[in-house]
């Protein structure tokens, strides 16, 4: 049985490309860092669905293992601003749901962070941590990269040397959090909006419009590296176990796309981060399934027991097993140890090499029409 608590941060919409511990050179996050420095980093955690809601009700329900372990210890609290609380009531104990007002169009971000959605969030769950009554875990959801970027603005070096345009540009966008059909992009424009972006790159498009775009998103990283700060001093006054991982990825221009709903599935919107603060440090660059999580999460409170060994690590990466996704945006998509096949609703074919081609830059469907072909069987078995 478990000794420690659990304490478990998880994101929608978060991109792994934007953390320094996976290698973003254009933006810190020096508390992920220690995280991963002194503990585990799955390099390939993969969403086996784009539906960030299917992924917590799966790592939530009444069956699992980790939940009745850590249960031990106290009662299972969960602090979300995102309406989960059906999907988990089965697991959790306790349900605290900051309610999410809508964004408004002139709405700007926040002076300190802790007016943030987000900031809020963990300063509810500090509160909740600090009381004198022992809890089993507590899980902090938060949706507010895919919903209000109300982070404090810190302006970027290479970005802010651009000249604002001074006309607006015209972009089509995909904009159904802004309840419009388009919206005019500019740089000052880019560095006032809190409600996120969602467009397709054009060859029309101004190129500095893109870095001011993801200097907003880090900007917003770099709140939630903010708050892990605090949430670590937490966990280690009270000898908590600390994780931190994401329920979908953000597209930061991968694929011609910007946001987190393109029309079309690729890495960027299944890559999910996963850090475990860990007596062990390692570094997995094997293929997971997202399905795993509850397994993991159970391996936490097995106290002694190391939650990946090193004959573990050692195995040939291709033996990972491919991974079937879920999405309406494709007729058919797989994740495999060396490929990533997607066959977009259109019927396109796609396949990418990896983990060498991270951001599917390179289709070569065309050239491979036999792994085209048995990964797709792999992916429909019937």
């Amino acid at each position: 049985m478990p000794t420690r608590p659990l304490i478990i941060v998880s994101l929608e919409g978060i991109a792994p490309q934007a953390l320094s511990c996976y290698g973003c050179s254009w933006n810190q996050t020096p508390s992920l860092d220690r995280i991963a420095a002194n503990g585990l980093l799955w390099d390939r955690l993969t969403a086996n669905t784009d539906l960030p809601g299917n992924l917590f009700s799966s790592w939530t329900s009444s069956q699992v293992e980790w939940a009745k372990r850590f249960r031990s210890i106290g009662p299972l609290v969960l602090i979300s601003d995102d309406d989960l609380h059906e999907l988990g009531e089965h697991c959790f104990d306790e349900i605290t749901l900051l309610p999410f007002e809508s964004v408004q169009e002139n709405q700007v971000a926040e002076e300190e962070a802790f007016q943030t959605r987000f900031g809020q969030l963990v300063a509810t769950a500090i509160d909740r941590i600090r009381q004198p009554e022992a809890m089993g875990a507590i899980w902090i959801h938060s949706s507010f990269l895919t919903r209000c970027w109300d982070a404090p603005i810190k302006p970027m070096e290479s970005v802010t040397e651009f000249e604002y345009l001074e006309e607006p540009i015209e972009l089509e966008s995909n904009q159904e959090a802004n309840d419009a059909n388009e919206v005019e992009y500019s740089n000052e424009v880019c560095s006032k909006l809190v409600i996120p972006p969602s467009f397709q790159i054009t060859p029309e498009d101004d190129p500095d419009l893109i870095p001011q775009w993801i200097d907003r998103y880090g900007s917003q990283v770099g709140l939630i590296d903010m708050m892990m700060d605090y949430l670590l001093e937490e966990a280690e006054q009270m000898d908590a176990q600390i994780v931190f991982l994401g329920t979908s990825g953000f597209r930061l221009g991968q694929g011609g796309e910007f946001g987190t709903e393109p029309e079309n599935l690729r890495s960027g919107d299944i890559h999910l981060p996963l850090l475990i603060g860990s007596e062990a440090t390692l570094r997995i660059p094997h293929l997971t399934s997202s399905e795993q999580i509850p397994e993991i999460l159970k391996s936490l409170a097995v106290e002694g027991e190391p939650t990946y060994t090193a004959e573990q690590w050692a195995l040939s990466r291709s033996s990972s097993p491919v991974i079937p996704i879920q999405s309406s945006r494709t007729a058919s998509a797989v994740m495999s140890p060396k490929w990533f096949c997607v066959i977009d609703s259109d019927g396109a074919e796609n396949l990418f090499l990896k983990p060498d081609d991270a951001d599917d830059y390179n289709n070569v469907a065309r050239l491979r029409p036999d792994v085209v072909d048995e990964l797709i069987a792999l992916s429909n078995p019937n």
